[in-house]
């Protein structure tokens, strides 16, 4: 049988930070980048609306100056377009960045990193070289936590598990009483996890992802099997997602 190729992590990689040679960013890669200048990739900093136009406006005041004031003035007006305004197919997304899963709204205009989007921020033109690394070994912890959950672990066993939707928001770390905003974005956050690290397997051409030490942390079947799992919770538990949103999902 052949094995899958591995990758192991060795180090930082080199980003190219020439915008003559990259191209200009958008307005969304900016935001990002001004995440990863806000919570120096710690998914648990928290940074408000405003710290993110002031770094924005720092790196590009052109893009992000009040009109005729550009260089003095950061216009905020413009933050929140952009983290309210996200499309996917031509089509709006709810929730804005948060909705794609790439911030988690922490509570009015105050946000955190996710996963998804520390790797997203990490990949863009100009952000910190270290910061793809670390981006990584955070993407593998999540997945991690995923693959291992007890309730993802039961399926695996017995597919007709989990019977009942306290398992299924056990593993979504949702209940009775979460905010709807909180259900999709917490429900979001594991779809864009996944999202990524398939894309990361799939951008580096190999099999599966492994720690130095040589310890497998995740691979393409992991993932095929969460995302197989996750649409699975969806569709049994369609109409309590509906009730606790009061709306069809």
């Amino acid at each position: 049988m052949v094995q899958p190729s591995i990758w192991r992590p060795k180090g930082p990689r080199v980003m190219e930070t020439n915008p003559s040679k990259s191209g200009r960013i958008s307005l969304r890669q900016q935001v990002m980048l001004a995440a990863l200048d806000c919570s120096a990739g710690d998914l648990s900093k928290e940074f408000t609306a405003e710290d993110l136009l002031l770094a924005a406006w720092k790196r590009d005041p052109r893009a992000w100056g009040l009109r005729g004031y550009e260089v003095t003035h950061p216009d905020s007006e413009r933050i929140y377009v952009e983290l309210d305004r996200a499309s996917v197919g031509g089509r709006n997304v709810r929730g804005g960045l948060a909705g794609l899963g790439l911030l988690e709204k922490v509570r009015q205009r105050t946000y955190r990193l996710t996963p998804a989007g520390l790797a997203e921020a990490s990949s863009i033109t100009g952000a910190d070289a270290a910061a793809q690394g670390k981006a990584e070994r955070v993407l593998a912890d999540e997945i991690g936590r995923i693959v291992s959950h007890p309730v993802f672990q039961g399926w695996l066993k017995d597919p007709s598990l989990p019977k009942y939707f306290r398992d299924a928001g056990h593993f979504w770390g949702i209940a009775p009483g979460t905010p709807p905003s909180v259900i999709r974005a917490r429900i979001t956050r594991i779809d864009k996890t996944l999202e990524t690290a398939r894309s990361l397997l799939t951008d580096k051409g190999v099999g599966g992802i492994a720690a130095r030490h040589g310890k497998a942390l995740f691979d393409h079947t992991d993932i095929d099997r969460a995302f197989e799992f996750q649409e699975v919770l969806k569709r049994r538990f369609a109409k309590d997602l509906a009730t606790l949103q009061g709306a069809e999902v």
